[in-house]
């Protein structure tokens, strides 16, 4: 039976989540043969220990990793899954976690990894060894993790968490690195919103009135795409996207109508 396993995402604020680790991780057909502990020259992501060195990905996201020879951070736990389930409680993982395996076992030290279509896209690297009487003295802990780009995970996970990939010209998942939109954060009672990001430019659709000031143009619903958008190749749901020349609106839709997104020119940060 899979594992649940954890989240810790930040997306201009936008999005989080947590779970929490109920059921035993089962052993994957995944195997990896090389070692669970690296440090230094030999990590091939640097600062994601060993598991930086088991994912496959086509992009990159972010790794950590515990070198001290005494753990002093959070709480050690008296098995493998409870090291994960305390590290989802301490918000220590970042990555779509769900459905992790174990992949390789030694005596002090278990391998969980996540696989799509045979290719791992997160792994966790959990320790045996000694601690600081705060963190609970000796036991389990996560010592490496690491993930690729949130657009290498199936769907499901990324529609729970309100995450929308785009595909590129080829009809590929773009790195969310390039471009990712997402629901508005419910605490703030933006859920009606959605934010579009291209690189570190923001454009959103339906702005609530009251927040008219924060963009360069009225959102419109319906109109006919101008002769002079520029293509960006992007495509999510069956709706293509453009930009305006100025790029201060984005064209959300089909050639024969679009809706238009205006650009964030101030900050839009919500208590």
């Amino acid at each position: 039976m899979a594992r649940r396993a954890y989240l810790l995402l930040a997306v201009l604020a936008a999005l989080s989540a947590c779970g929490h680790a109920t059921a035993k991780a089962k052993e994957t057909a995944v195997s990896y043969d090389g070692p669970l502990y690296v440090r230094g020259a030999a990590e091939k992501h640097h600062g994601a220990g060993a598991a930086g060195n088991v994912v496959d990905c086509r992009t990159w996201s972010r790794g950590g990793f515990s070198a001290a020879k005494v753990y002093p951070h959070g709480a050690t736990a008296d098995s493998p899954d409870g090291a994960l389930e305390t590290a989802g409680h301490e918000g220590v993982l970042y990555g779509p976690l769900d459905g992790l395996q174990v992949a390789k076992k030694e005596r002090d030290r278990v391998l969980y990894v996540l696989a799509v279509r045979g290719a791992v896209k997160a792994a966790v690297i959990v320790h045996n060894g000694p601690a600081t009487k705060g963190a609970g003295g000796p036991g389990w802990y996560v010592e490496s993790w690491a993930s690729c780009d949130f657009a290498e995970f199936p769907a499901s996970f990324t529609d729970s968490i309100g995450l929308q990939i785009w595909t590129d010209s080829a009809g590929n998942p773009a790195p969310t690195t390039r471009i990712q939109s997402y629901r508005g954060p419910a605490h703030c009672n933006w859920q009606s919103m959605t934010f579009l990001s291209i690189g570190k430019t923001t454009y959103v659709r339906a702005p609530q009135p009251d927040l008219a000031d924060y963009f360069a143009l009225p959102y419109r619903e319906n109109i006919s795409l101008p002769n002079d958008a520029v293509d960006t190749g992007f495509q999510r749901a069956g709706h293509k996207l453009w930009l305006s020349r100025g790029k201060q609106l984005a064209y959300v839709g089909t050639p024969s109508g679009v809706e238009s997104w205006p650009r964030k020119v101030r900050p839009l940060l919500c208590s």
